[in-house]
């Protein structure tokens, strides 16, 4: 009967010892599936690292609001591991409202002070251009509010590549450009 119970006896020079010959597995908790890796805010796509989302400035200002440093923290991340971009022009655009003086001075500031945070931020200025083409280049109706939204926008656009490579021309139409998604976060 000792048999059926899975109970056994061992003779020892002490004496006999009861043993159990049934083991307990234990099955191990499966590992938890990692989480994926957050898509990229910022990448090289053509001729442009394209963001996904739009740099905020203070109204009627080029100072970045702190909300869209974690965008421009992704555009260094691309220029550091990317040394090959050589140059990258930084592009500020406006909507029509105000004047054309008024508006190229502000795109040419918004995009200086982009141009700024990159540099400040361990990219070095010999592979920065800015400039600011004010409301001359529209993505957008600017009748509409939303359409004004996506016209103020800052481009970042690879102008020359290491080893001669030069960017393919227009290789980012159809994806968005550089401009991201019109009216996101703001």
């Amino acid at each position: 009967m000792a048999a059926a119970l899975g109970l056994g006896l061992l003779a020892t020079g002490c004496g006999p010892i009861a043993f159990n010959d049934t083991v307990n597995y234990k099955l191990a908790a499966p590992e938890p599936e990692p989480e994926p890796e957050p898509e990229a805010r910022a990448k090289l796509s053509g001729d442009h690292i394209v963001i996904d989302g739009m740099i905020q400035f203070e109204y009627d200002s080029a100072e970045i609001k702190a909300v869209s440093h974690e965008l421009l923290d992704a555009v260094v991340k691309v220029m550091q591991d990317t040394p090959r971009i050589e140059q990258l022009d930084v592009i500020g655009h406006t909507s029509s409202e105000g004047s054309k003086k008024h508006n190229d001075k502000l795109s040419t500031d918004r995009a200086a002070s982009v141009m700024a945070y990159l540099k400040s931020h361990g990219i070095d200025v010999d592979r920065l251009m800015s400039h600011g083409k004010g409301s001359s280049d529209p993505v957008a109706d600017n009748d509409t509010e939303e359409g004004r939204i996506a016209n103020r926008r800052v481009e970042f656009k690879v102008t020359k590549m290491a080893t001669g490579d030069e960017p393919e021309a227009g290789a980012a139409a159809g994806k968005g450009g550089a401009r991201g998604r019109p009216g996101a976060g703001h």
